[in-house]
C-alpha cells in the first residue's frame, strides 16, 4: 500500500519535472493551476477507488462510450461492408495482419472512430 502511494507520488513528480524541464519560460508556470490539476487527479482517484457511487458513475460512463463506439462500428460496417469487422478483414487480407499491414486496420477501423468523435 505504501509502496503504491510512493510510486504514484514519484510518477506525478516525474511528470511535473519533465514539464518543467521542457518549459520555455519556467517563471510563467502557474503553480496554482498545477496544484489544482494534481488535486483534481487525487479527488477523482479517491472518488473512483474509495466510493461505490464514484465507481458506479464511471462504470456508467464506460458503458455509454462502449455503446457510442458500437455506433461507430455499425457506421463503418455500412460504409466498408465486411472490411470493418475483424474476422472478415482477416479473411480478406490475411497478409495485412502483419506489422506492415496496419494501415488497413487504421483506415477501416480506427479512422471511422476518429471521424465519428470529431463530428460530435
Amino acid at each position: 500500500m505504501i509502496g503504491d502511494i510512493f510510486f504514484a507520488i514519484l510518477g506525478l513528480t516525474a511528470l511535473v519535472s519533465i514539464a518543467i524541464l521542457f518549459s520555455n519560460n519556467r517563471s510563467r508556470i502557474d503553480w496554482r493551476l498545477v496544484a489544482t490539476g494534481l488535486g483534481l487527479q487525487v479527488f477523482f482517484a479517491l472518488l473512483v477507488l474509495k466510493t461505490t457511487y464514484g465507481r458506479q458513475v464511471f462504470e456508467w460512463m464506460s458503458e455509454f462510450f462502449v455503446i457510442i463506439i458500437g455506433f461507430t462500428t455499425n457506421g463503418a460496417s455500412f460504409v466498408f461492408n465486411s472490411l470493418a469487422t475483424q474476422g472478415d478483414f482477416a479473411k480478406a487480407f490475411p497478409e495485412n495482419l502483419q506489422a506492415q499491414g496496419f494501415g488497413f486496420v487504421f483506415a477501416f477501423q480506427v479512422l471511422p472512430t476518429i471521424i465519428f468523435f470529431s463530428s460530435l
